[in-house]
């Protein structure tokens, strides 16, 4: 089993007295003066070792976004698939019962005779437009009464 440095547990499983007999042996059987350039060769591996396994991190994590991202798109889309086909329903069952009130409701009749008059109101000579005749208010006049006058306290007088 692997473990971390970083955690305070030794790599691979091993105590300060494996590591330190490892060392002697490395000593012995590589020499002193090839140490620096093994240690540089192990140095370069771990580093290609780190990178390859950052790599593979970021690769299985923008997958692992790519997917959540995807399943909430469908998500999203099936709400919104919802939504309408609601909204559709709603509208036509609108449509419907207004067309059902307007089935039922009997024919309008007009409200007054001044409407049934206008209908058929007589058209000018020229034929230009229904003919226009005063009706009885434009007819009368005022009663000397109307004229407007200026009220007692507008005109200053307590």
């Amino acid at each position: 089993m692997i473990a971390s440095a970083r955690a305070g547990v030794p790599l691979f499983d091993l105590s300060i007295g494996e590591l330190l007999v490892i060392a002697v042996l490395i000593l012995v059987f590589v020499g002193p003066d090839r140490i620096p350039e093994l240690m540089s060769v192990a140095g370069r591996y771990y580093g290609k070792f780190r990178r390859m396994s950052d790599d593979l991190r970021r690769t299985f994590n923008a997958e692992v976004a790519r997917h959540e991202s995807d399943r909430r798109r469908e998500e999203l889309e099936t709400r919104r698939k919802e939504i309408e086909a609601k909204r559709r329903e709603e509208r036509d069952a609108a449509r419907d019962a207004a067309s059902a009130a307007e089935a039922e409701a009997p024919a309008a009749e007009p409200a007054s005779a001044d409407v049934a008059d206008a209908t058929t109101a007589p058209v000018t000579p020229d034929g230009s437009g229904p003919e226009t005749t005063p009706t009885a208010a434009q007819e009368r006049p005022l009663p000397p009464d109307a004229v407007a006058r200026p009220r007692a306290s507008e005109a200053g007088d307590p």
